[in-house]
């Protein structure tokens, strides 16, 4: 039994993995991390193990998209055995006298690679039966083709960087002619005081020649400076392995504009945890530990010369706009003041909104018609489908009374993505460039993949040097991971929104398509930009009660950088820029002020639509027979089967926290619910509210992405058809009934 036990506790693999965790802890992080989002316990939410379970390679799940994938953890499968060599090898002096030393360890130290394989083929067949709907042989070629990916790497790198040749001037520990291996688990001749002896004089019984298990051997004997001299050729050998790559990873990104090189997101992401190991790697084994004040003095250096020097910005450009020195505005609280005061601009402003609705009015059939507003949520992808869904349905079942009683819509992220697209639809089908707005093909569209792209660029070229441009309208732009979502986005749309703002002015003013109202939020000190292709001082003027400023207008605070000639995708991503995901778009003041998702301060359009209705109130009550907003909401306000839990110990040290991140669209519920509740008490005219709602359960949960699994988008498309949205459609069709 003692015999069992020492052989156990001596064991190589298991040694290793006491060794990471005692010297290498800040290696096994990235484990750590690939094994929480395989477990679908970090990201759930925002569908990241979702990527991994169903790569999608040039728009669809293959066996070269798991090909890929499988590659890309075999690099960080070496990246992880190199390092771990450098690193914990020298602990192990009896590696100097086994034959292919490096491939030894590679074998022993395989235990955490070889774990997560299986789960990972586990729960990636689990997903792909009951989420994709494929079938057992679909899987079972995927599974393969991710196994031969991670095979290649590993072959690629052993033969080439770590030849499999045996040390010359020692015999080979591992040799059957040299010693018999160890063939039963009690090892015959251990003494019994071995269990006590300290760990460096004990042997170690480790995988050798046939994966058989071998006892090592004593090193006494050998020459210090050999010993040295092997492992000096083997750093050298580690250094030139990282070095060609990471520059490999890095060097994909001149290739990102070609579709070859489109690599699914899951590999994006593999790849940036192997870029951080293989530098963070690279740092401890030259500075050893000098490198953690390092990389903490080089954040703060880099964070500095940022705010001095062109250097570290990582500056993401509305595309489009002119960033010239001499047209940048100041931004201070005198010149946000002064927006929407200006005579000139407000009676420009007052005279075009009003113009704008008499023309709305004029190509309606009755004389007081609703006045309908979308107010749609921020949810990536699925708020998109899902706004395309509601609005596509409800407007065929009401045969396009929606699309031509629809004059504003306000809103965030995703929602105000499917939206645009929708409303393009509408103008595309009154102009004859299209024969039907509802077209399946439009949904499908929409619900395409927009990670791959976004996440490539992220891993390959944002991570340290920005090192291509575009040119766009006469100017010049960084190409980074926000334009590389644009590009993807109008690849997805058939190009049907690549326009810049400003062409959609005259249709609006026509009443020809609704006006759509963005408003990103001001990340530098919170207020809001209302970017429209119209001026809107009106709306934000301090004679209709916005005494403090909250709300700026983009036409005439930026009039000196050609407004109308932003890239309309660019305000789509201003208005959708979740944090991290995407970059914040910086605009061209001074200082320079940061965009972010509108979400953050008003994630259904309510706060716009009240400023909106405020400030038309006299005309709507002359004009029309009342307001209708129509809501499309991903999550319902109180879902069906809410219920709270007990609070646990780390709850009451997280809540307070968490809470804040949680709840805040809860919070902005409640908010815009009680306004709304005292606005429409003023307002002499009625206003009804006609909400659809994406998920009604908890358990209806579909991820937060730009990345939608094919089951998902099956939900989306049933959704409507739940018991309370036909209700709401009812109710809608009910209100329009004669007017």
């Amino acid at each position: 039994m003692l015999k069992k036990i020492v052989l156990i506790r001596d064991f190589f693999p298991f040694r290793l993995i006491q060794s990471q965790l005692k010297y290498n802890f800040f290696g096994l992080i990235y484990w750590v991390i690939l094994f929480l989002i395989i477990s679908e316990s970090l990201g759930y939410a925002f569908g990241i193990p979702f990527l991994f379970f169903s790569p999608e390679y040039l728009g669809k799940i293959s066996c070269l998209s798991f090909l890929f994938l499988g590659f890309s953890i075999g690099g960080f499968t070496m990246a992880y055995n190199v390092y771990s060599y450098t690193k914990i090898g020298p602990r192990f002096p009896f590696l100097i006298v086994v034959s292919t030393p490096f491939f030894r360890f590679c074998i022993n130290n395989s235990l955490i690679p070889l774990v997560f394989i299986v789960f990972y083929l586990f729960k990636m067949t689990k997903f792909l039966l009951n989420e994709e709907l494929a079938n057992s042989s679909q899987v079972a070629l995927y599974s393969a083709s991710f196994i031969l990916g991670f095979l290649i790497f590993i072959a690629f790198s052993i033969l080439y960087f770590f030849p499999l040749r045996r040390n010359k001037d020692q015999n080979d520990d591992d040799d059957e002619s040299s010693q018999n291996p160890v063939s039963s688990v009690a090892v015959k001749g251990d003494k019994w005081y071995n269990y006590f002896r300290s760990e460096s004089k004990r042997p170690i019984y480790y995988f050798g020649r046939k994966f058989k298990i071998y006892k090592s051997r004593s090193i006494q004997h050998l020459d210090q400076e050999i010993i040295e001299q092997i492992y000096g050729q083997n750093r050298i050998n580690a250094i030139i392995f990282e070095a060609i790559t990471l520059l490999a990873f890095l060097g994909m990104g001149f290739f990102r504009n070609y579709s070859f090189f489109e690599m699914p997101a899951a590999v994006s992401i593999v790849t940036l945890l192997t870029i951080i190991s293989m530098l963070f790697s690279a740092l401890i084994s030259w500075f050893h530990r000098w490198a953690y004040p390092l990389i903490v003095g080089s954040i703060i250096g880099m964070s500095y010369l940022s705010t001095v020097t062109p250097f570290f910005k990582y500056t993401s450009y509305a595309i489009g706009l002119d960033y010239q020195k001499n047209k940048r505005t100041e931004y201070t609280v005198e010149n946000i003041s002064k927006n929407g005061l200006d005579s000139v601009d407000l009676a420009n402003s007052k005279l075009g909104i009003y113009q704008m609705l008499e023309n709305w009015k004029k190509n309606q059939q009755i004389k007081k018609p609703k006045l309908i507003i979308l107010n749609t949520s921020g949810g990536g992808s699925r708020s998109a489908l899902w706004t395309m869904v509601v609005i596509g349905n409800c407007d065929k079942a009401l045969q396009n009374k929606l699309s031509n009683r629809l004059q504003l819509i306000a809103g965030a992220s995703g929602g105000m993505v499917g939206a645009a697209y929708y409303r393009e639809l509408i103008l595309m089908e009154k102009t004859n460039q299209i024969s039907s707005k509802f077209n399946k093909e439009y949904q499908a569209n929409i619900s395409k993949d927009l990670l791959n792209k976004l996440a490539f660029s992220a891993s390959t070229n944002d991570l340290l040097i920005r090192y291509k441009r575009m040119d766009y309208n006469k100017h010049s732009y960084t190409l980074e991971r926000g334009a590389a979502f644009e590009a993807h986005l109008h690849q997805n749309l058939n190009n049907f929104l690549e326009h810049p703002l400003g062409y959609y002015q005259s249709f609006e003013q026509k009443g020809q398509i609704p006006l759509m109202i963005f408003s990103p939020t001001i990340i530098n000190d919170g207020r809001r930009l209302l970017i429209s292709s119209q001026n809107l001082s009106y709306i934000v003027s301090k004679r209709n009660g916005n005494s403090v400023f909250e709300n700026i207008d983009y036409q005439t605070f930026f009039k000196e950088n050609d407004p109308n000639s932003i890239r309309f995708s660019s305000v789509l991503r201003a208005n959708a820029t979740f944090p991290l995901v995407m970059p914040m778009i910086t605009m061209p003041t001074k200082p320079e002020i940061q965009l972010m998702d509108a979400g953050i301060r008003d994630n259904y359009g309510g706060k716009v639509t009240i400023d909106y209705l405020f400030a038309m109130s006299d005309w709507i009550k002359k004009n029309t027979s009342g307001v209708i907003i129509v809501e499309t909401r991903d999550t319902k306000r109180i879902l069906n089967d809410e219920a709270y839990n007990d609070i646990s110990l780390m709850d009451k040290i997280t809540l307070p926290f968490g809470n804040m991140i949680t709840n805040f669209t809860r919070t902005q519920d409640f908010d815009q619910e009680q306004l709304m509740k005292f606005c429409t008490k003023s307002f002499n005219f009625p206003v009804d509210i006609v909400t659809f709602n994406l998920r009604e359960r908890s358990k209806d949960r579909i991820s937060l992405s730009w990345h939608l699994t094919k089951r998902e988008k099956r939900k989306i498309a049933k959704a409507f058809y739940s018991k309370e949205n036909q209700v709401m459609l009812a109710k809608l069709e009910e209100l329009l009934l004669g007017h």
